[in-house]
């Protein structure tokens, strides 16, 4: 599965906090604000527990307000992205403008750490990328302005609360934070309080929005949530996410990827089928559904339905060369499996048709072991037959990569061992020949003219692989055992040179 980072939405939401900041605004003491912020909430906290006071709307809302501010003491004019020190790129709006110097700096692993009195600040290549909060007014400051939010809109008698610019403003904010938390728990790996920030920044939904209100998506936060909730292993959360994400039409194919492998976790293969193959019949656009179509198939080795999909990809993007790669090694397993099935096969035939000469005075018992004998010849017959089918497959795909790109190096290398393959496939056939059936050599010396036309056709192959890229030492490394088997000596010192050069 593809590894999906979630720092492709940060630069839009830093640019609308960051922009605000003054040119040499003195910075802020952030300590001095928390402790003001933390008298602030405990005479909050009378109010609450006074019946006449907690039973007002505008309590809740000004609660709710002095919260959102207290939860974004720390953070409120830095975002990720942004400039640490000052520099060209940068030189007024950065971290030491607006923070002051840190108390110390130190290094943790790849970051450079700014040290100030109730945060640290995680920079990378002068970029801050992450924070640890050390001091905080409360923990639960952004969970409890929420909350405080939903009560005033509950205690409003009007029913206005929800749509008034304020309070959009302030639910805007906090959907913000939460998702800038999250964010910023990604980068922390602590994936459990990411999707909680995400959760709720969702749950935020239905408080009404200013039709200016496009930055983040409730799509977006769904998937993020969904995204971290499938790395904390929390597989119920992250389906409901999944679920809320798809249906607000945001990255569709991601979504029914995650809950197609959330089926394939649970072991519950049949309805992950239905699931991604009912999706598929509505979004057939999404490249990600199709693709997970085709490995489920592969996956269970029922190529001719891999097959049937794989065609349609091919067919939707022929540019893509992976799709040819894929089919043709469907193809290439396939036809390995049959050699070894013909090799298992002309060992019976072997072994049968010696036990059917030492009964040879046995009538009944030697018809019946030729009986089975030729059986199994038959078989092998068609297990031959299937393996060239599936060889010459695989051939006709990489010589249609080629087609598209002449320096394809895999498509050349594969050919070399398609046909290197082969070599050893006729070689088998050689060695079953009876001495009783071949007393002349003919057959073997027929076999002999296959096994070099194959392996000459092998060479060829691996010497164009081995042109596009000359220090690969493994292509370099077949051709030596090719040219000993064809008794090319000359070929074979110049590969054997260019080995011990690239050693």
């Amino acid at each position: 599965m593809k590894k999906i980072f979630l720092t492709l939405a940060v630069a839009s939401i830093a640019a609308s906090s960051v922009l605000a900041q003054a040119v040499g605004t003195t910075p802020v003491d952030s300590k001095k604000l928390i402790d003001q912020a933390k008298t602030k909430i405990e005479n909050s906290n009378k109010d609450i527990n006074d019946a006449k006071k907690s039973g007002l709307s505008k309590t809740w809302e000004s609660r709710g307000k002095l919260f959102l501010d207290a939860a974004k003491i720390n953070t409120k004019s830095v975002n990720p992205g942004m400039y640490a020190a000052k520099c060209d790129q940068s030189p007024f709006i950065n971290m030491e403008m607006l923070l002051g110097q840190p108390t110390s700096k130190k290094t943790e692993g790849e970051y450079e750490v700014w040290v100030y009195p109730t945060i640290n600040y995680y920079v990378k290549d002068n970029q801050l990328v992450l924070w640890k909060e050390t001091y905080v007014a409360d923990e639960k400051a952004l969970d409890k302005a929420a909350e405080a939010y939903r009560k005033a809109a509950e205690l409003d008698p009007k029913g206005a609360f929800k749509s008034k610019k304020s309070t959009m403003d302030a639910v805007k904010d906090m959907r913000s934070t939460y998702f800038t938390n999250g964010l910023n728990a990604y980068q922390l790996k602590d994936y459990k309080s990411a999707a909680q920030n995400f959760e709720s920044a969702y749950s935020l939904s239905d408080f009404p929005r200013d039709a200016k209100d496009t930055t983040i998506a409730d799509g977006m936060i769904a998937y993020y949530g969904a995204i971290c909730a499938y790395e904390d292993n929390s597989k119920d959360k992250a389906a409901k996410l999944f679920k809320e994400a798809a249906n607000k039409n945001y990255q569709i194919g991601g979504c029914y990827h995650y809950l197609y492998q959330i089926n394939m976790d649970n072991g519950k293969d049949a309805e992950a089928l239905k699931l991604i193959t009912t999706a598929y019949d509505k979004y057939p656009q999404e490249e990600q559904i199709l693709y997970d179509v085709i490995n489920y198939y592969l996956g269970k080795k029922q190529t001719s339905e891999a097959e049937k999909y794989l065609d349609k990809a091919i067919q939707k993007y022929p540019e893509n060369t992976s799709l040819y790669t894929v089919k043709a090694s469907m193809y290439v397993n396939e036809y390995n499996s049959l050699a070894k099935e013909y090799k298992a096969q002309l060992g019976k035939v072997d072994s049968l048709k010696k036990a059917a000469f030492r009964n040879r005075n046995n009538a009944a018992e030697e018809k019946r072991l030729t009986s089975e004998k030729d059986a199994m010849q038959a078989k092998a017959d068609q297990t031959e037959k299937q393996y060239y089918e599936n060889q010459k497959k695989a051939e006709a795909i990489y010589n249609q990569i080629i087609q598209k790109d002449a320096k394809y190096y895999d498509a050349y290398y594969m050919l070399g061992f398609l046909n290197y393959d082969k070599a050893d496939f006729i070689t088998e056939q050689k060695n079953a020949i009876p001495y009783s059936e071949d007393k002349d050599g003919s057959k073997a010396a027929a076999k002999d003219k296959l096994i070099k036309e194959s392996l000459n056709a092998s060479a060829a192959n691996f010497e164009k692989a081995s042109q596009i890229k000359p220090k690969e030492t493994d292509v370099l490394k077949n051709l030596k055992t090719i040219y000993y088997k064809l008794g090319e000596t000359e070929k074979w010192n110049v590969v054997k040179a260019k080995l011990d050069a690239l050693n």
